[in-house]
Parts: structure tokens; C-alpha cells; sequence
């Protein structure tokens, strides 16, 4: 009885702890940048590859990765993956993007995919609530080129001789 007790003032006390703090809000989270939104495309999938995450899918301008991940343990205690075989929880972060006048809007929509109680795929919003994370994401779209023009054309009179190759500078994610 005494076990009982301290488990239940164990929970309870976290519960609290964890209601103290600031909460995140649900996405989906919207990004705006200057960057073309193919720019855009190759930095995020980079970083997310980087991050050891797998593309799931590929449309043009939406795409999906996922990684096995472990659900927060509050969460945890309503998921059956254990008894589904081949079925394992994933962290999934999807991605929307759309340009409008010079300006791609970026649209992450960050869940848990887990296995229910039959083996069915289920989700789970993921809060997104680490602040230093979403800025990080944010800068990596504004440092992104924003030009795409290309080049002028040169008559061959005019044209410069050819130059030996500069080396290629690290991408922006790679830096960070």
C-alpha cells in the first residue's frame, strides 16, 4: 500500500512539474523565406538526412521523413507497439511549401506515428516546443540564396576565359 501511495505522489508531482511549463502549441508551423522554394527543398532535405531521418516521400514540394523515435513516456502508456511486430513508433516531419510573389511559405507538420491496440497505424500530434530548434529552422531559410537568376548571356567575343573551378563552399546546414 505504501508503494502504491509514493508511485501515485510520484505522478502526481510530475504531472505538476510538467504543467508548469510553457507549453508549445500543435502544428502545423508555418515558415515564411525570400529563398525559391527548390532552394528551400534542398536545404531541408539535407538537414533532415543529416539528423539520421529517411525519406518516406517525395512530391515535388511535399515531402515526409521519418526515424524510429521513443514517444515521451506520458504518451508511451497508451501505445501497443511492443505487440506488433515489424510496427515501430516514428517521429515524422512533413513538409508543404508554396510560392507566391517571391515568397515560399514552408509548412511543417511535425507527428508520432505508432501501431494501436489491432497493428494499425495511428497518429499522435508532436508539439514542437523547442524554441532554440524553430529559430535554428527559421534561419536556415533566411540564410538560403535568395537569388535564382541566371546568368547573362555573353556573345562569344565577349565571353571571359575559362577559370579553374573555387571550391564548393559547405551548405548552410552542414555549417550549422
Amino acid at each position: 500500500m505504501k508503494r502504491v501511495l509514493i508511485v501515485i505522489l510520484a505522478i502526481t508531482t510530475l504531472a505538476a512539474a510538467r504543467d508548469k511549463k510553457p507549453k508549445g502549441q500543435p502544428g502545423p508551423y508555418i515558415f515564411l523565406s525570400k529563398a525559391p522554394a527548390q532552394t528551400l527543398k534542398a536545404l531541408i532535405v539535407q538537414a533532415n538526412l543529416n539528423q539520421g531521418y529517411v525519406l518516406d516521400s517525395d512530391n515535388q514540394l511535399q515531402f515526409r521523413f521519418s526515424k524510429p523515435a521513443q514517444m515521451p513516456i506520458v504518451s508511451a502508456l497508451f501505445v501497443a507497439s511492443s505487440a506488433c511486430s515489424g510496427m515501430t513508433t516514428k517521429k515524422v516531419w512533413s513538409y508543404t511549401m508554396t510560392e507566391l510573389n517571391g515568397i515560399t511559405k514552408v509548412t511543417v507538420q511535425p507527428v508520432w506515428e505508432y501501431p494501436d491496440d489491432y497493428c494499425k497505424t495511428q497518429t499522435q500530434e508532436l508539439i514542437w516546443s523547442q524554441r532554440d530548434e524553430i529559430a535554428a529552422f527559421q534561419a536556415m531559410l533566411d540564410k538560403a540564396p535568395t537569388s535564382s537568376a541566371q546568368k547573362p548571356t555573353l556573345s562569344p567575343a565577349s565571353a571571359p576565359r575559362p577559370v579553374a573551378p573555387a571550391s564548393t563552399p559547405e551548405s548552410v546546414a552542414n555549417q550549422q
